[in-house]
């Protein structure tokens, strides 16, 4: 199955390729300023943290949203691998969809900024920002490796004095203090009319099909449609077209990378759509960005998330391409794992956890194993607090709990473990008898990811309160790794050897500008490595 489904992926690559070269000369529009690429070359975009509002009941809400939204996600998770979402998508989107009849009147070194979505939407996202188009303009995505769709809000261009597709002014969904849906405006649209790069795909082109999510027929002359919905409370409506994306190089020239799968969504809805402009898919399947953007840049790119509580004005970077602030002091390595019932997402291999330094040998293995459905673990940006299933969590919570549990407690929504306690800068509280312990996930090949304090104990959910980063997975896995967890380290995903790199850092300093690395210009042009 592993052949088949590589061969799969190169097939509708080629297929992208091909539909490329055709229409939009793909080879000659993949250089710089001066008409070339060197070997080694990476390209970047900017990233920022996430915000968590200052004041008090801004604080309890932010967390209650965000509490909600993993919930949310978690469910869509688990409808990923269902057999019809694993087996009958298209066929499931073509039944259940009511896609409005305008889809057929439509005629090196590379960093993206990442800022945050929290003060916005209250949820604890990650966005990138990309510039689409030919004129290039910037988008505020948001960053998803557990996602094969790259979408941008959009609409389509005007007919005998109507806007077809989207009412104006457009509409998305938020969710609200009390939990119920509310409205809000989205203003910043793609126009594909006004870019000359922009090429629909028909429902009669051969690539059409292979494409996920679709809702027309290969016998109509349509453009290539779509219906995505997502049980984080997402659901985008729209039409597939190839694109270009203005990508910064690490010479500082500029350069347009060609060949990108966009979805133009004429409808969304959901849990935190206000707060962006679309999302960047850095998940494992054909149509994502990740693959694509990765393919021409050594088919690999890498990540720093800023903590929650750095400077406001502090970004990192999203890099494709040779990253020399990977390889540096405590740089982990360990294989990616490919989760065989989510296809979309990866992670990696769990040996086992330790908190204080003793190991929680309470946890059943099969927890860990990726080959048994629910089980594994998964690497989310899209979700904020890490997701144990019940014998994971218990095992890690009430390891932790020993360590914080003579103080008051407090109840905070979404949160099972919560502390009467301001969080000291480094977990050390000699005057209320607190040390954070250690807390150790142990990796296939002898790699530690060791988690900062504040992951572990999320501090000030509310003023003077402090709750564990972790919540029960009632319904079921893989585990999830949420973002919380995974900030203020580095990483790097290599899928053509497989291979994953981490290390610690503080994210200011990772997008150096030097060929320190080694292995920057090993297998440049190979295609990357599909497993799922």
């Amino acid at each position: 199955m592993p052949g088949r489904c590589r061969w799969v992926a190169s097939a509708l690559l080629l297929a992208l390729h091909g539909l490329l070269c055709l229409q939009l000369g793909a080879r000659a529009e993949m250089q710089g300023d001066d008409g070339s690429i060197e070997d080694g070359s990476s390209i970047h975009f900017p990233v920022s943290p996430p915000v968590v509002p200052d004041g008090a009941e801004e604080r309890r809400e932010h967390f209650r949203a965000l509490a909600a939204k993993d919930q949310f996600r978690h469910e869509r998770l688990l409808a990923m691998s269902s057999s019809a979402a694993r087996n009958g998508s298209r066929r499931q989107a073509r039944q259940t969809s009511k896609v409005p009849d305008v889809l057929s009147d439509t005629s090196e070194f590379a960093e993206l900024p990442m800022r945050s979505a929290l003060n916005i939407a209250h949820v604890g996202m990650y966005l990138v920002s990309v510039r689409f188009g030919t004129p290039a303009l910037p988008f505020n995505l948001v960053l998803d490796t557990a996602n094969d769709l790259t979408w941008i809000s959009c609409r389509l261009r005007r007919r005998k004095g109507k806007h077809y597709g989207r009412s104006s002014p457009a509409k998305t969904m938020s969710v609200g203090a009390d939990g119920a849906p509310v409205k809000k405006a989205t203003t910043n649209f793609f126009r594909p009319s006004k870019s000359s790069s922009w090429r629909r795909i028909r429902c009669t082109q051969p690539v059409c099909g292979a494409l996920p999510y679709i809702t027309c027929e290969p016998t109509e002359t349509a453009s290539c449609s779509y219906h995505q919905k997502v049980q984080d409370g997402t659901v985008t409506i729209g039409i597939y077209g190839m694109e270009k994306a203005t990508v910064a190089l690490s010479d500082g020239k500029m350069a347009k990378l060609p060949g990108l799968v966009l979805g133009c969504s004429i409808m969304e809805a959901g849990s935190n759509v206000d707060a962006h402009d679309g999302v960047l898919s850095l998940g494992n399947g054909e149509i994502s960005f990740g693959v694509i953007a990765a393919s021409r840049f050594a088919s690999r790119f890498s990540f720093c998330l800023l903590s929650a509580n750095s400077d406001r004005s502090a970004s990192s970077y999203l890099t494709f391409g040779p990253n020399p602030a990977v390889m540096g002091p405590g740089t982990m390595v360990t294989d990616i794992s490919y989760n065989d019932f989510i296809r979309v997402a990866f992670g990696f291999h769990v040996t086992g956890i330790t908190v204080g330094g003793q190991p929680l040998d309470s946890i059943p293995p099969e927890v860990w194993n990726d080959k048994v459905k629910y089980g594994g673990v998964i690497l989310d940006t899209g979700t904020s607090v890490t997701g144990l299933v019940p014998a994971a969590y218990d095992a890690v919570t009430g390891a932790l709990d020993s360590y914080l549990g003579h103080l008051p407690r407090a109840d905070i929504a979404g949160f099972e473990f919560c502390y009467n306690w301001t969080f000291t800068g480094d977990g050390v509280d000699p005057a209320h008898n607190v040390t954070i312990p250690s807390f150790e996930v142990q990796l296939k090949g002898g790699a530690v990811l060791q988690a900062d304090a504040k992951s572990v104990v999320m501090p000030e959910v509310h003023p003077g309160v402090a709750c564990l980063g972790f919540r029960k997975l009632l319904d079921g896995g893989p585990n999830i790794i949420g973002n919380v967890l995974m900030q203020e380290h580095i990483w790097e995903f290599d899928h053509r050897t497989g291979l994953m790199r981490f290390r610690k850092d503080k994210c200011a300093n990772h997008h150096l500008k030097d060929g320190s690395d080694s292995n920057s210009t090993a297998n440049v042009h190979q295609a990357p490595r599909y497993v799922n």
